[in-house]
């Protein structure tokens, strides 16, 4: 009697595992469809996201004028001004002269340039000290850089930078500041 009653526990507690397990199966096969869901969800909702955000970006650059390239805004100017006179306006527009960090925004502003036929200022000057070229954020222009050949050799009557070969990528040329010539500002966010 004894053993049969330890073989029905052992059945019933075999049965019981049996239908615990399953349980258990069907609630994690459960778990991974809604995370398979949620995931889609998410991945839905970032990409609508992301193409929500280029919308807004495009509109606010074609309302204001400013176009984009990695990272920046960046404003070509239709009047001219001097060199001061233009970073005046950029700092206005909470920008400032541009500052060309790659090769890939110097082919990019060379084609804003070639595409308007139009010599720009940028952020560049030695006129705090003799040949000593620095951005307007203060940083030295380092090694790399897009003189046009010759260039700068205007010495101390030539203390801002400018594109003035716009159909090629060594394009820099220093100028007199108190030139008017258009300018290209560059901000990181538009307000």
């Amino acid at each position: 009697a004894a053993a049969v009653i330890l073989g029905l526990l052992c059945l019933l507690l075999l049965t019981g595992l049996i239908t615990l397990m399953v349980r258990l199966q069907a609630s994690y096969n459960n778990l991974t469809e809604e995370r398979n869901q949620l995931q889609t969800s998410y991945n839905n909702l970032t990409e609508e996201r992301d193409q929500l955000q280029t919308k807004r970006n495009d509109l606010q650059r074609k309302i204001e004028g400013w176009e984009y390239f990695r990272g920046s805004f960046y404003y070509v100017s239709s009047t001219k001004k001097t060199w001061q006179q233009s970073r005046d306006y950029c700092l206005q527009k909470g920008a400032d002269l541009m500052i060309i960090n790659s090769k890939e925004e110097q082919v990019c502003i060379c084609d804003y340039a070639n595409q308007f036929k139009k010599y720009m200022w940028i952020g560049l000057t030695d006129s705090q000290t003799e040949g000593t070229w620095k951005w307007v954020d203060g940083t030295l222009l380092m090694t790399k850089s897009y003189w046009t050949s010759g260039e700068p050799n205007g010495g101390t009557h030539e203390n801002c930078g400018d594109i003035k070969n716009y159909d090629a990528t060594n394009s820099w040329n220093d100028e007199s500041c108190s030139l008017s010539l258009n300018w290209v500002c560059e901000r990181k966010h538009l307000q």
